[in-house]
């Protein structure tokens, strides 16, 4: 169905947005409107994207455990968004290619560093980022935009305290783009390492500090994770 599968959706998702929280949303006009562009956002739960691409003046493809395709409603929302499945915890090699492909055809994709989320009981807040986004920006060379998202882990989570007449303050926060810039001759590793921390120091610059789990503080915001997009 293409991009007239992407706007039913969107427009679905208009209306469960209105129903289901409180949106607000600020920075979209720092989303360039053209070229491929990476959006990387902490991650509090399968609602995510909703909010994150409902205000985008473009399209947004986005990643998806494979698992996720699998299960009916969400597997065939997911397709017709076209979304690509990612395998939980494997170098997916044929994923990343079609990821590279999309990025390089000026796609504007959304990915979650953490490549999962703080589940109920656990406290919300940021996990040690995975390096996999940091990768697809470097072979891209693809500008990146921090997102900051706070209040969707309480949407359809019974032990956030979600209730259906309730509607939770929901807030998206675009930060300003910016380009990887690896320092001539470094190792790859030591160069993942360090762009995946700052992509980390960004969306934790967006985030109130409840939010920043492990990257609270100066120190913690260093913190290395594994090559992998997804856990």
């Amino acid at each position: 169905m293409g991009r007239l599968g992407y706007e039913l959706i969107r427009a679905l998702g208009a209306l469960v947005t209105l129903a289901q929280m409180r949106l607000r949303v600020s920075g979209v006009e720092r989303v360039p409107s053209k070229g491929g562009i990476m959006l990387v956002s902490n991650h509090l739960g399968l609602i995510d994207p909703l909010p994150i691409g409902l205000r985008l003046p473009r399209q947004m493809r986005m990643l998806g455990k494979i698992e996720i395709f699998n299960r009916f409603l969400l597997g065939g929302v997911a397709r017709i968004a076209g979304a690509v499945p990612i395998r939980r915890g494997e170098s997916d090699r044929e994923a990343l290619v079609t990821v590279l492909g999309l990025l390089k055809a000026d796609e504007c994709l959304l990915v979650f560093p953490e490549g999962t989320y703080a589940h109920a009981p656990k406290p919300v807040g940021m996990l040690p980022f995975k390096t996999g986004a940091a990768w697809l920006a470097l072979r891209s060379g693809c500008q990146i935009v921090p997102v900051g998202v706070t209040g969707a882990e309480r949407v359809w989570h019974w032990k956030r305290g979600w209730r259906p007449w309730r509607r939770p303050r929901v807030s998206i926060v675009f930060g300003e783009p910016y380009r990887l810039e690896p320092e001539p001759g470094a190792p790859l590793k030591a160069v993942l390492q360090s762009a995946t921390a700052e992509m980390a120091r960004r969306i934790a610059d967006l985030l109130p500090e409840g939010y920043r789990g492990v990257y609270a503080g100066p120190q913690e915001r260093d913190a290395l994770a594994l090559p992998s997009l997804t856990d």
